[in-house]
This record gives structure tokens, C-alpha cells and sequence, in this order.
């Protein structure tokens, strides 16, 4: 099977990083800094109520019984904090990562996708708003303004995010506020100890008219922050999901530094719907019209066109 170019460079990556820890183990010292780290984390930020004192009791028990005495080479470490930890918590979005950057011949530099924001206009007055790649930032927001801006007249929007990537839960929320009136809950942030947060629409200067029918085109690439924005739009029934199911992650993940050499990566907050309480956790954001990716764009484009016949057979 051949590799894709991005999964080639992930994996080069990794074994250059790993074959590079096989010969260089970590330290005693680093490694008791570390399982310290990750238990203080897990108790302090740790989304899951009901799996965080059995998480931190396990690790504290393992720590005392001496499984972590000794050199470990940073696969063996990674593999054996992994499988503990999801063990006993059943989440497999933690993960042990190597720290990059630590010498010059030894720098890994993070991989990322520039993002990209296409725009174009079809017949018949059909918006098409195509998201590549990552947005990692909010210096976007004036890049999206200009996408809305030049589409402002459309009969119709299509916005496809097959091939969209990361993107920050504040972006997505500014995306949302084109189409959803400002200070409309758009969700709710939950944490651990039991602590919530709203999401609410923060409002654009030049929103899209509500009789605008809007298509989201999705895949099953499609996650996180995206999902976000897509099942937001269509449970407001202000969107039609075309496409497959996206990914289904549901959760936001944050970075820590656990020592000089390695960092966690743990989920600490879930998106909740405002009124339902539900989330696209786990079964991902479910299109009203299911299509491959292949036939997506023209199942959509047929789905448009209907919905632009019918509105100017109502006026």
C-alpha cells in the first residue's frame, strides 16, 4: 500500500524521533518528574469526573510499587503510560508525545497544512466556499469577511469542508456568527469538576440573509472544531448536510509540558448542544443526504438548484 506524502512525514518523523530516544533513555529523574506531572494534570484539568480519581490512583500506585524505577527509552515509556492510562479510562485521546526542538540537528518542526480559503461563483448565482487546510489563528477572521463579502449576493451557499483541517473553537465560532443571530447560544463548553461554559454567537458585520439556503459538504476527515460548525448549523436547521459522517471528536484537547523531553495531550472539555445536551462525540456530525465524496459536490449542486426553483416559485 502506498503512502500518502503527509502520513510519509509523520512517520519519518516518529521513527527519527524514537530511534533517537532508543539510544538516549530517559533519565530516572525525568521520568518521575514526569508520571508526577501527568498526575497533577489529570486531577487538576482532566475532563471525565466519574475516571479521574481512579486514573490518578492507578498511576500513584504503579509510581509507589516502583514500575517506573530505572532508564526508559521514550517508545517503552509512551507505550506504557498510553495503554494505562486509556485502561483505565477508556479515552483514547491521550497521548505521550516527544517534545520537539531540542537541538538544531534534532528539531522536528510541527506539520501543518496552510490553510486556504477558495471562493467562487456558480451559475445561477451559486456561492461556493471551499476550506483547505489549517487555521490555526484568528488572523483568518479578516480572510473569511472578504470570502462572505464577495458571495454576499448568492441565491444559495455551498460551504465545503471535505478538505478542511484544524482550525481554533474560536474561529469556528466566528464562522457560526454568520449565521446565527448574536448572543444565540451556539453550545456549551463542559469541564472537569463539574464546570461549564456557553458558546454564544458573537456577531459579524455582514451576516448572511437567513433566506440564504446553505449546503455543508462534509467527509469523514472532517473534525473537532469543523464538526462543530456543521452540526451547530444543522440542528439550527440553517444548514443541509451533504456527504458522509465526519469524524466524531467531540472533545477539545490541550498540550502540557510534563518534563524537558515530553508533553501530554488530554481532552479537557466537550461541546454539549445548548438544549439537547448531545454532541457529535464518538458517531460524528450525521448528513441529511448521505454521498461519497466523489458524487458529493454534484449531489449538492442537484439539492441547490432545487432549493433555488422552489424559492422563486414561492415569490
Amino acid at each position: 500500500m502506498k503512502l500518502k506524502p503527509w502520513l510519509l512525514i509523520l512517520n519519518l518523523v516518529f521513527i527519527n524521533l524514537s530511534a533517537w530516544a532508543d539510544d538516549e533513555p530517559l533519565e530516572q529523574q525525568e521520568v518521575t518528574e514526569a508520571v508526577n506531572n501527568l498526575i497533577g494534570k489529570i486531577e487538576q484539568d482532566y475532563l471525565l469526573d466519574e475516571k479521574r480519581g481512579q486514573i490518578v490512583e492507578y498511576l500513584t500506585m504503579a509510581l509507589n510499587r516502583g514500575e517506573f524505577n530505572g532508564h526508559f527509552p521514550f517508545p517503552r515509556l509512551k507505550m506504557k503510560l498510553e495503554s494505562m492510562l486509556i485502561s483505565v479510562s477508556n479515552d483514547s485521546n491521550f497521548e505521550i508525545h516527544w517534545r520537539s526542538g531540542l537541538t538544531s540537528s534534532m528539531e522536528a518542526p510541527d506539520i501543518f497544512f496552510p490553510g486556504a480559503i477558495q471562493t467562487q461563483l456558480l451559475d445561477r448565482d451559486i456561492g461556493y466556499l471551499a476550506i483547505d487546510g489549517d487555521f490555526l489563528n484568528d488572523s483568518w477572521r479578516r480572510d473569511i469577511d472578504d470570502a462572505i463579502e464577495f458571495l454576499s449576493d448568492s441565491k444559495a451557499l455551498i460551504i465545503d469542508l471535505r478538505s478542511a483541517g484544524l482550525t481554533s473553537m474560536s474561529f469556528s465560532q466566528y464562522v457560526l456568527s454568520y449565521f446565527i443571530p448574536v448572543g444565540q447560544p451556539l453550545s456549551n463548553l463542559t469541564f472537569g469538576h463539574s464546570k461549564t461554559a456557553p458558546i454564544v454567537s458573537v456577531g459579524t458585520e455582514n451576516p448572511v440573509n437567513s433566506d440564504v439556503p446553505v449546503f455543508i459538504v462534509t467527509s469523514p476527515f472532517v473534525a473537532g472544531s469543523w464538526e462543530f460548525v456543521a452540526y451547530t448549523l444543522k440542528h439550527a436547521k440553517r444548514a443541509t448536510i451533504v456527504g458522509m459522517p465526519t469524524m466524531g471528536l467531540g472533545y477539545m484537547t490541550t498540550t502540557t509540558k510534563l518534563s524537558e523531553h515530553l508533553s501530554l495531550v488530554m481532552a479537557y472539555a466537550e461541546f454539549q448542544h445548548p438544549e439537547t445536551n448531545e454532541s457529535w462525540k464518538d458517531i460524528g456530525v450525521l448528513p441529511d443526504v448521505e454521498s461519497n465524496a466523489d458524487d458529493a459536490m454534484e449531489v449538492t449542486l442537484e439539492l441547490v438548484n432545487d432549493a433555488i426553483t422552489n424559492n422563486l416559485n414561492v415569490e
